[in-house]
């Protein structure tokens, strides 16, 4: 599959069911304007376009990383473009990993340090960390697990408020003899790789599972809970990581085949900081999926690997306030912005093409008129946080993509209180304000239902899953 494959009969995904208010006529009028765009291609599947398409794969199924996409989908998008290649919101890394094993610069911004680390150490097995020297190296700390005793105070899991009572008792002190062993190991690529492993399997040895934007509890936890849940057998973390361990060690002849073609550069920080310090027209292709606009908190999806990398709760605070607004307790990053981002000239684009959203100024007020039905009236905030942040990475993108780059971006509509954002639809119009032509919304034959507890109120209303495809004019 190709970025944008040529298709001899286009279908047309359903246009939504507005109804007959005139509180949606902008969204009507932006939605003619980009229907001839909109085209439901049956290869884009939900498998392409999310993490099941790596849960299999060498190296990207270590950690369950659900956030992103599958590296089949960035390898039918490499030769739509060409020149080094982005991804600002790399997760795992899979664009970097697989533009960089076919040879192209790649570089990967992540904000999530989970992501970066998990990256880094899939990078470093593909450049020649080999399977006997990961054999004798988890060797090694499988034997400490077994050595018994009381580890250390300061290695012991440093649990945050959220994580508290995560584990069984034995597990505990597992953990704490897994990171007594790793604080001793000397090769710092070894220590990536060992401590990765560690972090893989921590949600499978904890009394925790991730579901949707939270971690759901067992009941066999110490904590008081409303509903819990049985997750079944709990493996000790010896066992864990043994599998974890064999899993790299049988992963890496594949992963230096596919990967090993070059490094990629990770970046572990904000888009709306990082993409400001890149260089003008160095991009050539970017592929990438933003946060989407759905109320996901990844600080408490992953706080269990959050507390793992040292994070305390002012760590999980800031690192919240610094995601994509994303969530109903993200404050408005605008007076920063104002304040302190480097490239003033681009943030003026980004907000000139923000406030032009007739759509997304429709649909706001119509929040604002139903505020007092709202589970949380902060979805308001989110909605518009998101889109002014948004703006500033496209208007950056743009910025960066040379002439002939393009932008592929994976993304899904959302409803709040029966009310459609059309996220594809106000994405692409602010990346033509900004200067791109949107070539394509590529929408997956079967989409997203909205909450259940919308569909009792406001029936089941499909919601777009779409793949953007927007180039940079030559000259």
């Amino acid at each position: 599959m190709t970025a944008v494959a040529p298709t001899l009969f286009k279908t047309r995904p359903a246009p939504p069911e507005y109804g007959r208010s005139a509180d949606h006529a902008q969204r009507k009028a932006l939605y003619e304007r980009f229907a001839n765009r909109l085209v439901v291609r049956p290869e884009l599947t939900r498998r392409l376009v999310s993490y099941q398409g790596n849960k299999q794969q060498p190296g990207f199924r270590w950690m369950r990383y659900k956030e992103g996409f599958s590296a089949d989908l960035v390898a039918s998008n490499l030769e739509s473009a060409d020149g080094a290649v982005l991804d600002p919101f790399a997760g795992i890394g899979t664009t970097a990993l697989v533009a960089a094993g076919s040879g192209r610069r790649a570089t990967a911004v992540e904000i999530m340090p989970v992501g970066v680390r998990t990256a880094r150490a899939v990078s470093s097995i593909a450049g020649g960390v080999g399977s006997s020297a990961v054999e004798a190296a988890g060797a090694e700390l499988l034997r400490s697990l077994k050595s018994g005793g009381s580890p250390p105070d300061a290695c012991r899991f440093p649990h945050v408020p959220i994580t508290e009572h995560a584990f069984p008792s034995e597990t505990e002190y597992a953990v704490a003899r897994a990171r007594a062993f790793l604080d001793g190991v000397k090769d710092e690529e070894m220590r990536l790789v060992l401590d990765t492993a560690c972090m893989s399997v921590l949600e499978e040895v904890s009394y925790t599972r991730k579901d949707g934007q939270y971690l759901r509890w067992d009941n066999r936890s110490r904590r008081t809970l409303r509903g819990g849940m049985n997750k079944g057998p709990i493996p000790s973390l010896e066992e864990a990581l043994e599998r974890r361990l064999a899993e790299i060690a049988v992963d890496a002849p594949e992963l230096r085949r596919r990967y090993g073609g070059g490094s990629p550069r990770f970046v572990q920080g904000s888009a709306l900081i990082e993409m400001a310090k890149l260089p003008s027209s160095s991009i050539g292709l970017t592929v990438t999926s933003p946060p989407y606009a759905n109320r996901y908190d990844y600080t408490r999806t992953y706080a269990l690997e959050l507390a793992w990398l040292g994070y305390d709760r002012d760590d999980f605070r800031d690192l919240r306030q610094a995601l994509i607004s994303a969530t109903v307790e993200n404050r408005s990053k605008e007076e920063q912005l104002d304040s302190g981002y480097p490239r003033q000239d681009i943030l003026g684009k980004a907000k000139s093409a923000f406030r032009a959203q007739a759509a997304l100024a429709e649909a706001v007020e119509a929040l604002q008129r139903q505020r007092s039905d709202l589970s949380n009236p902060h979805v308001i905030r989110l909605v518009a946080n998101y889109f002014l942040e948004m703006a500033v990475v496209i208007a950056e993108l743009f910025r960066l993509t040379a002439p002939g780059g393009r932008v592929v971006m994976v993304n899904d509509n959302v409803q709040y209180h029966g009310q459609e954002i059309p996220v594809d639809l106000i994405l692409s119009d602010i990346a033509e304000t900004c200067g791109f032509e949107c070539e394509e919304i590529s929408v997956l034959a079967r989409g997203k239902g909205n909450a259940s507890q919308q569909m009792g109120r406001f029936g089941r209303r499909e919601l777009r899953k779409c793949v953007y495809h927007w180039v940079k004019p030559e000259g």
